[in-house]
Formats: C-alpha cells, sequence, structure tokens
C-alpha cells in the first residue's frame, strides 16, 4: 500500500471523518511529526521522548512567521501570539488542555522558552 500524503492542516484534508483524522495524525506521528494544525489550533501528541525540535534553530526559524507557512510547532503558537500582542497593544492568551501527563507542562515549557528567547 503506497504512503498516504500527510496533511500538516486537517482542514486541508479531503474528507474530514473522525477515521481520516487519526489515520493523519498516526501517519505524522510514525514520522516523528507530533504537531499539527487545525486552522490555528495546534494537536500535539506526546512522544514520550525528547525530539530534537527545540534548539536555537528552530527558535530561529519561526520568529516573525506567519502560522501554517512551516512545519506546524509550537514555537509558531508562542510567536503568532508574542506578535498579535505587540501589533494589537492587547493582551494574547494561549490555551493549553489535555489528559494528565499528555505534556501539558512540557509544552508551557517550550511556549515559555521560544518567547523568552
Amino acid at each position: 500500500q503506497p504512503q498516504q500524503k500527510d496533511y500538516d492542516d486537517l482542514c486541508g484534508l479531503p474528507d474530514l471523518n473522525e477515521k481520516t483524522l487519526l489515520e493523519n495524525l498516526r501517519n505524522r506521528f510514525k514520522q516523528e511529526k507530533i504537531y499539527t494544525y487545525v486552522g490555528s489550533i495546534l494537536i500535539v501528541i506526546n512522544p514520550f521522548k525528547f525530539l530534537p525540535i527545540y534548539n536555537p534553530k528552530y527558535v530561529k526559524m519561526y520568529d516573525n512567521h506567519q502560522l501554517g507557512k512551516l512545519e506546524p510547532h509550537i514555537y509558531a503558537v508562542a510567536d503568532v501570539a508574542y506578535h498579535a500582542m505587540l501589533q494589537r497593544k492587547k493582551n494574547q492568551c494561549i490555551v493549553i488542555s489535555g489528559e494528565s501527563g499528555s505534556g501539558k507542562t512540557q509544552s508551557t515549557n517550550f511556549l515559555i522558552h521560544h518567547l523568552t528567547a
């Protein structure tokens, strides 16, 4: 069976239903692509291991880029919120939710890392 195209934004799926959504997330996870957008929402699947996608190279890469122009990443969400705050001169909020042990604290740490860089 040929490898299916994976979509970095689930809104781009030709047929959006529970099966195709889960298959797409599974295919991306197998490629260690733990981040997937649904429009401006970021889905993260905890890999339960450290991935080399949090170094200074990635901080620079996601600096001042429009959401969706690069592969989905927590740094992109942090950067968009930061620049929206500067441009609109209004507070911004990022909601992080998930089950216990899903990686909320680690995601928060990555957000803070990008914002402070």
